[in-house]
């Protein structure tokens, strides 16, 4: 018998976080396939946040989205912020189809990555100093830390437009 999923279910599942992340990631690892992290807050979609995708994807073979937990959100930008939930915004990311995982970074930037152990860890340029800082953890394992510049506006920039 044949089991279909709708749409909404395969992106779900994209979204991982506990044991399932780590058995995903060890996956990996054991079929040697390369692994980038992108880390962000990823609230408001706009051209330059595909863009921001596509760079990462060209990487390496997985692409893992660590999207930016609501608390640490709230506590960089005001609590007029994040727009959206991280559970929207995980959502959100799990639809382009170059994201092969969505975690949200409850556990902060360095662990996840620790996690992950990516080959390269990716950032864009309006990425906080504290978290770029965060992301030379890759370092340790001899990874790659790499920033997307080509982005034309930052979130903030974008909202504060339309207000």
């Amino acid at each position: 018998m044949l089991c279909f999923m709708d749409k909404k279910d395969i992106l779900s599942k994209k979204i991982l976080g506990g044991v399932a992340y780590d058995r995903m990631v060890a996956f990996w690892n054991f079929k040697s396939r390369s692994v980038v992290a992108l880390y962000g807050t990823f609230d408001v979609f706009h051209p330059s946040v595909f863009e921001f995708i596509s760079f990462a994807a060209e990487m390496g073979q997985e692409l893992v989205v660590g999207v930016k937990p609501d608390a640490d959100v709230k506590r960089e930008k005001g609590e007029e912020f994040p727009v959206y939930t991280q559970g929207q915004r995980a959502a959100m990311v799990s639809a382009h189809q170059l994201v092969s995982a969505v975690h949200i970074c409850d556990e902060g930037i360095d662990e996840f990555l620790r996690r992950t152990k990516p080959s390269v860890a990716v950032c864009c340029a309006h990425t906080s100093d504290a978290d770029k800082k965060a992301l030379e953890v890759v370092k340790e394992w001899n990874g790659r830390v790499k920033i997307f510049t080509d982005s034309t506006a930052g979130n903030d920039d974008i909202i504060t437009k339309y207000k």
